[in-house]
């Protein structure tokens, strides 16, 4: 059984004529231990599944169709319960890591903070669980970046703590908007091997959200392409990669350096 299934997810923002339509009739899985990588350019939706599932639509959207996690309903949730699930349950890394942090709290603050609200667990075991959680996702000399801020950290590293972040409270999904696409080559595969670990090693349904096929040649078990709002192919990786069915995501493969499609 899934972790998690959408289906027909469509999310609209404003009324009339001049309505959004920013989800279409979404559907797709998502499974323990595995990544799912939703791949599309700009605009095709794929940010917005991630935050609806995180109960973090825009403000007036109109949300419908279904978000089943393990048997619980989350549209139409009551947002007191959906937070209650967010950082527990359900946890999400953004792109730029640098504003998931506030810039006057040391790192380690930020993390017991985090792992005190939602664990009520002391102090001292807050601290502890955090230096081990910063040498799991392996930030350098973990017992003194717990006192170090945020703007002493490259963005590398600044990434990897904002994993060790979403994954202290024990959550069993994790989102990962654009995680690689403000590093250097050489940084972000080192981010894409600690993000299929901890997949691995923490049994985590991983949805990762990148605009760039080849991130999801490497670590994507499954990959769903949106276009405009719509899922338009799902499948496994290499199935996907090697054979597309839609037009579409035969052109976001073949923009890739050096692609060589099958069929």
């Amino acid at each position: 059984m899934s972790l998690v299934e959408l289906t027909d997810l469509n999310l609209r923002v404003g009324s009339g004529p001049s309505a959004a339509h920013i989800l279409q009739d979404v559907s797709f899985t998502l499974e323990k231990g595995t990544i799912t990588g939703v791949a599309g350019a700009s605009g095709s939706g794929k940010t917005q599944t991630g935050l609806a599932l995180m109960g973090l639509s825009p403000k007036g959207a109109e949300l419908t169709g279904s978000i089943d996690f393990d048997g619980t309903e989350l549209v139409g949730l009551p947002a007191k319960r959906h937070n209650a699930l967010r950082g527990t349950q359900l946890a999400m890394v953004f792109q730029d890591p640098a504003s998931a942090f506030h810039p006057m709290l040391s790192v380690g603050q930020q993390l017991t903070d985090h792992l005190r609200h939602h664990e009520k667990a002391s102090k001292k075991e807050a601290l502890r669980r955090a230096i081990e959680m910063l040498d799991r996702t392996r930030v350098p000399d973990p017992e003194g970046a717990v006192k170090k801020y945020p703007h002493q950290f490259s963005g590398g590293q600044l990434q990897r703590i904002a994993f060790a972040s979403a994954v202290i409270c024990s959550p069993r999904v994790l989102i990962a908007d654009e995680p690689t696409t403000a590093l250097d080559v050489t940084v972000q595969a080192g981010i894409l091997r600690l993000l299929r670990e901890l997949c691995d090693d923490l049994n985590l349904a991983v949805l990762l959200v990148t605009h760039d096929f080849g991130v999801l040649s490497s670590v994507a078990d499954t990959i769903v392409v949106m276009q405009k709002g719509r899922v338009v192919e799902t499948g496994d990786r290499e199935s996907v990669i090697t054979n597309p069915k839609h037009d579409y995501t035969r052109s976001l493969i073949e923009s890739l350096p050096g692609s060589e499609v099958v069929g």
